[in-house]
């Protein structure tokens, strides 16, 4: 019979198990983006460490307090990086056509991953464990 010390730590891995495929998924889903940005020469800095970036942003959140207290809140960091995948897609083949100042609008797809990581962490309802 597992214990509950070896069951918490078994959803530990299976949540960073997927977790990891979903960041596998978004460098397929980015790296479309990437390429064509960076045959354009408007690949950013930002473009880049996007997916380093935004959860790092909401383990701080979780540090300050922010949000529901849950290890079954793992699951929104693979829902952010398909909402800053989705984003840098938008921007890229979308944005940039439109406005051709690439490095703002890469600050703003940025801007608007990190507002979402706080929307996200902020407006989750509770899953229980």
């Amino acid at each position: 019979m597992l214990s509950v010390l070896d069951k918490n730590r078994l959803w530990v891995v299976f949540m960073m198990t997927i977790s990891l495929i979903f960041l596998i998924g978004y460098l397929l889903l980015a790296g479309v983006a990437w390429f064509n940005a960076s045959r354009r020469g408007s690949l950013h800095w930002c473009d880049l460490s996007a997916p380093v970036l935004i959860p790092l942003f909401w383990v701080a959140l979780v540090v300050a307090g922010v949000g529901h207290q849950s290890l079954t809140h793992l699951i929104e960091i693979p829902i952010l990086l398909g909402i800053i995948a989705l984003l840098l897609n938008i921007r890229v083949f979308v944005i940039d056509a439109i406005q051709t100042n690439t490095k703002l609008n890469a600050y703003i797809v940025l801007g608007l991953g990190l507002i979402s990581v706080l929307l996200v962490r902020s407006f989750m309802p509770f899953l229980a464990e």
